[in-house]
C-alpha cells in the first residue's frame, strides 16, 4: 500500500476484533517508522508505551472498572466543551455529530458506539500511549502529532487499523501506574491498534471539509 492509499483508506475504527492479535514485530516496525517523523531541531520529544497481550487485558479491565465506578476523568491535558472552541472547528464537530447520529440511527447502535465500545476501549488488542515531557512547549505538541500520524499511516500500510481517542488517556494515574510511565511525562494521547471487526458501526466515516474551505494559494 502506498502513502496516498494509506492516507485515503485510514479512518478511525471504533470496534476491533479482539480475537485478532497484532504481532509484536508489527508493533515494533510501526513505532520505528513513527519515529522517523520530523521535530524541532531533531528534539524527538515523544515516547511510546505499548500494552498488548496480558497487559492489554489488565488495562481494559482497569479502565472498565474506573468508568463503571463513576471515577472522574482527570487527563493530563485539559479538555474543552465544544462551545469553547473557535466557531470554525465547532461547525465541523457539529456536522460530524449530526451525521454520525444519522448513520447510527437506532438507540442500540448509539449506545454501542457512545457507551459500550468506549468504556471497553473499542476492544482493541493493542493500546499505544504517547507521551512528551511535561516541561514542553507547543512545538513539541506539534512534533508529537507528526509522530502519531506516522504511526497510524504505517499501521494502515500493514493492514492494521487505528483509533486515536481521549477515552484512552482520561485516567492517567491508572495508566502511569500500570505502564510504568514516569510522572514527569504528560500522557498526551492513546491510539488503539488492531483489525476492524466486520460490523456496521465501522462503516461510518467522518465528513471532511472541501479543499476550497481550508486552502488559500497566492501566486502573485
Amino acid at each position: 500500500m502506498d502513502a496516498i492509499e494509506a492516507i485515503k483508506s485510514r479512518h478511525s475504527v471504533r470496534y476491533f476484533d479482539a480475537a485478532k492479535e497484532v504481532s509484536e514485530a508489527d508493533v515494533k516496525e510501526i513505532i520505528s517508522l513513527a519515529g522517523l517523523a520530523p521535530s524541532w531541531v531533531d528534539s524527538q520529544p515523544w515516547r511510546a508505551y505499548v500494552a498488548m497481550g496480558a497487559m492489554a487485558q489488565k488495562v481494559h479491565q482497569r479502565h472498565l472498572e474506573n468508568v463503571e465506578a463513576g471515577k472522574t476523568a482527570n487527563p493530563d491535558w485539559e479538555t474543552w466543551h465544544r462551545d469553547e472552541w473557535d466557531p470554525y472547528p465547532r461547525e465541523n464537530m457539529a456536522r460530524h455529530n449530526d451525521q454520525s447520529a444519522e448513520y447510527l440511527n437506532t438507540p442500540e447502535l448509539l449506545d454501542l458506539r457512545r457507551n459500550i465500545l468506549q468504556k471497553n476501549l473499542y476492544y482493541a488488542p493493542v493500546i499505544v500511549y504517547l507521551t512528551i515531557p511535561k516541561h514542553s512547549n507547543k512545538w513539541s505538541i506539534y512534533d508529537l502529532g507528526s509522530f502519531a500520524e506516522n504511526l497510524m499511516l504505517a499501521a494502515k500500510a500493514k493492514g492494521i487499523d487505528s483509533m486515536p481517542a481521549y477515552e484512552i488517556v482520561k485516567y492517567p494515574d491508572s495508566v502511569k501506574e500500570m505502564m510504568g510511565i514516569p510522572d514527569d511525562q504528560a500522557l498526551a494521547m492513546g491510539i488503539a491498534l488492531g483489525y476492524a471487526k466486520d460490523h456496521y458501526v465501522n462503516g461510518y466515516q467522518a465528513p471532511h471539509r472541501k479543499l476550497d474551505d481550508f486552502l488559500t494559494i497566492r501566486d502573485k
